[in-house]
């Protein structure tokens, strides 16, 4: 008030005081050049307007793009940059499924290394990975990337992430370790050409496969006859076999077999091939 009437500056226009509205005294009141508006701003008919478009454009872009931006406590990477990096986050929602498939008992630690060219991606990765992790406890619909670490961190699943240098041919990499009870799992993928996600490998086995559909893990001695048996067991059950990686060590070691299949593999089907002769292990992953 005084820098106005002393023509210090011409003249003012404020909004919200430490008092509202302003005592009938005030000394603003008494100032011909001064703009007082109260604070309303949010609580004009275009403001509301506005507020209401930009909320629809947020859940928009949150479900239609994946752009989680604007959600309290996401990952703060959109736009572009996340179509971009979709793929990779696709991939990295199933590691997580199929780590915690080969976890014996609950995990409480996993570890994401990340190699590729995304200078803000390792959390969102991280998030990825974890909803993947908690799918099968939480439920799709309880569990995505705005909440998974939350979710992690109140159920007590230590989530450690960093970003490594490259990795072999791939130009974007990732590998998720996971501790449980009774052991650790290890998987590992890649984005091919920039928009093919492939698992790459599965423990220490390196194989490459698609990750989509159904897909049975069996872990057999490396002896002739397996694969066969494998194969006629699940083809007179009429189940197609869509991919078949075969994987081992060295010769005389255990192997490990990725299947892809069209369908999904019943109990009864899944004892079955457990109790096949050398088949040590079968599990099967949710892919889609």
């Amino acid at each position: 008030a005084d820098a106005v009437r002393g023509g210090h500056i011409a003249g003012t226009g404020l909004d919200v005081y430490e008092e509202e509205p302003l005592p009938a005294g005030h000394p603003l009141r008494a100032v011909e050049r001064a703009v007082l508006t109260p604070h309303l701003g949010a609580s004009t008919q275009e403001a509301q307007h506005n507020v209401a478009v930009e909320i629809a454009e947020a859940v928009r872009a949150a479900l239609s793009e994946g752009d989680h931006t604007r959600a309290v406590n996401a990952p703060a990477i959109g736009g572009e940059e996340m179509r971009r990096l979709r793929p990779m986050l696709e991939l990295c929602e199933r590691l997580g499924r199929i780590a915690v498939a080969l976890c014996d008992g609950a995990p409480n630690r996993v570890t994401v290394r990340y190699s590729g060219p995304h200078d803000g991606a390792l959390r969102p990765i991280a998030s990825a990975v974890v909803a993947g992790t908690l799918r099968r406890v939480v439920g799709r619909g309880g569990v995505n990337m705005v909440n998974a670490l939350h979710i992690a961190e109140t159920r007590g699943l230590v989530v450690e992430r960093s970003r490594v240098g490259a990795h072999g041919p791939y130009e974007e990499f990732v590998e998720v370790r996971m501790n449980g009870e009774h052991g650790e799992s290890r998987v590992a993928g890649a984005v091919v050409a920039g928009r093919h996600p492939r698992i790459v490998r599965i423990d220490r086995y390196r194989i490459v496969v698609r990750a989509r559909g159904a897909l049975v893990i069996i872990r057999n001695r490396d002896v002739p006859g397996v694969i066969g048996r494998v194969g006629t067991l699940l083809g007179g059950a009429g189940v197609n076999i869509a991919e078949y990686h075969q994987a081992r060590g060295q010769e005389g070691e255990d192997a490990l077999a990725a299947i892809s299949t069209d369908g999904w593999l019943n109990d009864a089907l899944l004892a079955e091939l457990s109790a096949l002769p050398d088949v040590m292990d079968v599990r099967q992953v949710d892919l889609d």
